[in-house]
């Protein structure tokens, strides 16, 4: 602003004084033809006179203009802070004609754009919130209805065939006791399966998180507690790995639960084998049974579990392999590449 008012009064003096001086030259020429004894005072009089006049005026009027401009300028540095500090509906008075009128119209249509951008971003959080709440809520319901349908599928018939097997013992006991006896026997079967399914819907419901534990702590707690509370037989040869970030360990620790979880629900087998180790800058998980195995292509048995769990695998960048046959066991095999160096650059952010 300074330099603009130093700028305008230079111009202005130069306007003010070839103008005096214009006046200057046709008062000469004038007493060229009508001589004067007084000719040059009279020119240099007007000369003096047009000029503080025309200086005087043309400041006068430079002076409004810029005291005008200075006004529309604080009142546009007043209306960005004001913008700034998010009320975004305050808009500028627009006064008619004149380039600073644009400025402030364009002002306004800024205005009214981040103020519209504002709303959307506010609706789509809000749509966000709502839509994980549906989310979050479906993924219960549907987790519900699963656990639900596998009570009754297995838990439910089991209960409702040990029912009546006692009920058939009990009334046999007496009249044909070899009869009753294989029921015996029946019953103490399906118990046992019974408590393999109950057991394996609650490793389901366990927290899927390690917390503050590591994935091999995670394991051998998770081994410890399954050994001996059922007829299977469980090994382990777990080692620590590091350089594992907590989202792999979790995953890989829920890839345990799950394989776990189906081994005692469907394989009847006697011996369960549980690995981890690392290799070639790869963690191994490998969980062996020794049950009935399966044919993998049939739809019924390697359907979602098992998409579920590769898909999980693969979430983390690993490899995810089945390797079945009837009557010879289940192995699940899965290999995840350790970025040791992401994980120290990481650290050290």
């Amino acid at each position: 602003m300074h330099n603009y008012r130093i700028r305008t009064a230079k111009f202005q003096l130069t306007i003010s004084f070839f103008s005096s001086l214009l006046l200057f030259a046709m008062l000469q020429i004038f007493f060229l033809f009508v001589p004067s004894a007084h000719s040059l005072l009279i020119s240099c009089l007007a000369f003096a006179f047009s000029f503080l006049i025309q200086f005087i005026m043309e400041t006068n009027s430079l002076t409004k203009d810029y005291r005008l401009l200075r006004d529309h300028l604080d009142n546009i540095d007043l209306f960005i802070k004001t913008l700034s500090s998010g009320r975004l509906s305050a808009r500028m008075k627009v006064e008619n004609g004149g380039a600073i009128s644009q400025v402030e119209q364009s002002l306004n249509e800024l205005a009214d754009k981040i103020d519209t951008q504002v709303k959307l971003l506010q609706r789509l959080v809000d749509e966000n919130v709502q839509m994980n709440v549906k989310v979050k809520n479906e993924a219960v319901t549907e987790e519900r209805q699963r656990l639900a349908r596998d009570l009754h599928d297995a838990v439910s018939q089991q209960l409702f065939a040990l029912s009546m097997l006692a009920s058939a013992a009990e009334k046999t006991i007496h009249s044909n006791p070899e009869l009753a006896a294989e029921n015996i026997a029946d019953v103490s079967d399906i118990a046992r399966k019974a408590q393999g399914e109950m057991r394996a819907l609650l490793l389901h419901l366990r927290p899927v998180r390690l917390n503050n534990e590591s994935l091999d702590k995670g394991l051998e707690r998770l081994i410890h507690e399954l050994d001996g509370k059922t007829m299977i037989h469980f090994e382990a040869s777990i080692d620590p790995v590091s350089g594992l970030s907590k989202g792999v360990e979790n995953h890989l620790f829920r890839l345990s639960q799950e394989a776990l979880s189906n081994a005692l629900r469907h394989s009847e087998a006697t011996k369960v084998v549980l690995s981890l180790h690392e290799k070639d800058q790869l963690v191994v998980l490998t969980i062996f049974d020794n049950g009935q195995g399966f044919d993998p292509k049939q739809e019924k048995v390697a359907s979602y579990g098992l998409k579920t769990m590769k898909e999980r695998a693969e979430e983390i960048g690993g490899h995810f392999l089945l390797t079945t046959h009837e009557g010879e066991g289940t192995s699940i095999h899965i290999r995840v590449p350790i970025h040791r160096e992401a994980s120290n650059s990481d650290g050290e952010n």
